[in-house]
């Protein structure tokens, strides 16, 4: 059977993945990104509004941290990623929606392979706070990313360090700078 560029055909109620092209499951995985990053802004909005920004950021932590302790092993095991380095638990994190293939670009400065220098150039929801939320800026960069990453890059023996983080200037800063280490 031929692959599928879209679905504008008759409804097929035996659809598989592997019915659609390769740029089409593309088109949807970006979508798919957009959609969490929206479920997930939705989410604290909610409790936000009900309980205040403090149980908000408290609730975004925690749960952002459970899912990754959850979710984030699946996608080393699934790619057969062995996570004795950071930049095996580098290759992990590029994996899962909320990735830096696509949302979140990242450059690296790889010191040695227990060491990392990740400079976020575009952060989507740093935009978007600049622009609407200004004040999530603060509880989600300075406080709950730092758990949230060390908890995405899996193994527990990494650390990482803040080496620059918003408010920006300008548009045109890069996001943040993380340091990312191994612990002996």
């Amino acid at each position: 059977m031929k692959e599928l560029n879209d679905y504008s055909g008759p409804f097929k109620p035996d659809l598989r993945f592997e019915d659609f092209s390769k740029d089409f499951l593309l088109k949807l995985m970006y979508l798919w990104q957009y959609a969490w990053l929206q479920m997930a802004g939705s989410w604290y909005n909610a409790i936000k509004k009900r309980w205040g920004d403090e149980a908000a950021n408290e609730c975004e932590q925690e749960a952002w941290v459970k899912m990754a302790e959850r979710v984030n092993p699946r996608y080393a095991r699934m790619a057969n990623i062995q996570l004795n380095t950071v930049l095996d638990s580098l290759k992990a994190a590029q994996l899962p929606l909320d990735n830096s293939i696509g949302l979140f670009p990242c450059e690296y400065e790889i010191k040695n392979p227990n060491h990392v220098i990740m400079t976020v150039r575009e952060c989507r929801t740093l935009t978007y706070m600049e622009k609407s939320a200004p004040e999530r800026i603060y509880p989600l960069c300075h406080v709950n990313e730092k758990p949230f990453l060390e908890k995405y890059y899996i193994n527990p023996k990494i650390k990482v360090k803040p080496l620059k983080l918003p408010p920006r200037k300008s548009p045109d800063e890069v996001a943040c700078v993380w340091e990312i280490k191994l612990e002996a």
